[in-house]
């Protein structure tokens, strides 16, 4: 079964990735691709949902099983070429 789920506490201080050895390789993957096309053309970024919103890459199900958490249905992760405060 392959779990990629994406949770946060309460206050949304925190957030905590859950995932199998095989979505972890797979999201670490998407990254390098976003970080290589932001070095191409000065940025990039992808989206992650869960099935309720539209997507099928993060898994709706508390993982942490602790009360305080909540899922996160959309990650989106950005790419800069540089921080635009340098």
């Amino acid at each position: 079964m392959s779990i990629l789920t994406v949770e946060k506490d309460k206050e949304a201080e925190q957030v905590f990735i859950h995932g199998t050895p095989e979505e972890l390789k797979w999201l670490a993957s998407r990254i390098i691709a976003i970080a290589n096309e932001a070095e191409k053309s000065g940025s990039s970024h992808d989206h992650f949902m869960t099935e309720g919103w539209g997507g099928n890459e993060l898994t709706s199900e508390l993982q942490g099983k602790k009360e305080s958490h909540g899922i996160v249905n959309h990650l989106v992760v950005y790419g800069w070429a540089k921080n635009e405060n340098s």
